[in-house]
């Protein structure tokens, strides 16, 4: 354990990319963080998802190996997704069956609008994008209420409630992505 604290404090000194990324991170902000191999070089790369400097908002900041046994910034998504301030409502970071980079969120505790969001990240062209979206909503007083959709935005295709839907693949850049990034073939 304190090995592992040590290794993200060592992490967390060094510099992050662009875009007014924090220069530190404070390892009680981590929310998540997992480590891979994303860029397909042998070495360690990691992701973190921290508390933002917007509240109710985490940030995302993703290293990958530099061929020196350490690690450079290579993107960097200030309000990424939602955070909520209990169990329930935190985002995690978690790695898809093909080693795949993936940012869950949830409100699964909080009213009665329940959803969950996992959005897969790739490393494509020398930058990582949102490749993919996975949204479920339902409502706990309304069981007809909600939907879900599964939208492979390399493609366009996935499915809305279960039937296939087609659109415009988009490559959307990890730092570019907002709410409103949603394609409209997944909106309710």
């Amino acid at each position: 354990m304190k090995f592992a604290l040590l290794a993200l404090a060592t992490l967390f000194a060094s510099p992050v990319a662009a875009q007014t990324a924090p220069a530190t991170v404070a390892p009680e902000n981590v929310l998540s963080s997992v480590t891979a191999d994303w860029n397909d070089d042998g070495g360690f790369d990691r992701a973190v998802l921290v508390s933002g400097e917007d509240d109710g908002a985490a940030d995302l900041l993703i290293y990958l190996s530099d061929g020196n046994a350490g690690m450079k910034p290579v993107a960097y998504a200030p309000a990424m997704v939602w955070v909520g301030s209990s169990w329930g409502t935190l985002p995690s970071l978690k790695l898809s069956d093909h080693n795949g980079l993936q940012v869950y969120s949830e409100n699964s505790g909080i009213g009665r609008d329940r959803w969950e969001e996992t959005l897969t990240l790739a490393w494509r062209g020398g930058q990582f994008i949102v490749a993919g979206v996975t949204y479920v909503d339902r409502d706990t007083l309304d069981p007809d209420a909600g939907g879900n959709c599964d939208i492979n935005l390399l493609t366009g295709k996935g499915t809305k409630n279960g039937k296939a839907v087609n659109g415009a693949p988009v490559t959307i850049p990890v730092a570019k992505w907002t709410d409103d990034s949603l394609p409209a073939a997944c909106q309710f």
